[in-house]
């Protein structure tokens, strides 16, 4: 799977067969995609496709990290997210989504070699 993702030209020449995995990957993530949002709505669908990955992206280069850490990101969330929503009384998904964005919001800042905020006080200290 990742080298028909990452190198589809050497894969084909290795003799793997593209369209199958293509098709399986899309079609997997077709099917979670719609079963979700009749679960949970277009809010936590669009978040949770996007925000771990794009913070896990910050984080890390290598990918079985970026898995790791984008799953453990949204298990987070969702937990702290999901308390928040009963503190406040409010939307669980709304609730899960701010916590997501505020995540993502503070690794964007702190992050020592991408992070906005980061680079500069690393920078400063070394």
């Amino acid at each position: 799977m990742f080298l028909t993702t990452f190198d589809p030209e050497f894969a084909l020449a290795t003799g793997v067969s593209l369209a199958f995995w293509h098709y399986l990957l899309m079609g997997a993530v077709s099917l979670t995609t719609v079963v979700s949002f009749e679960s949970v709505g277009a809010i936590l669908v669009v978040a949770f496709l996007i925000i771990p990955a794009a913070t896990a992206y910050l984080l890390t280069d290598k990918l079985p990290q970026m898995l790791w850490i984008s799953s453990v990101f949204g298990i987070l969330c969702s937990i702290i997210g999901y308390y928040f929503a009963g503190w406040i009384d409010g939307s669980i998904a709304g609730a899960i989504a701010v916590v997501m964005g505020v995540g993502f919001f503070l690794v964007l800042l702190f992050t020592p070699q991408r992070g906005i905020l980061g680079k500069k006080i690393f920078r400063m200290a070394s």
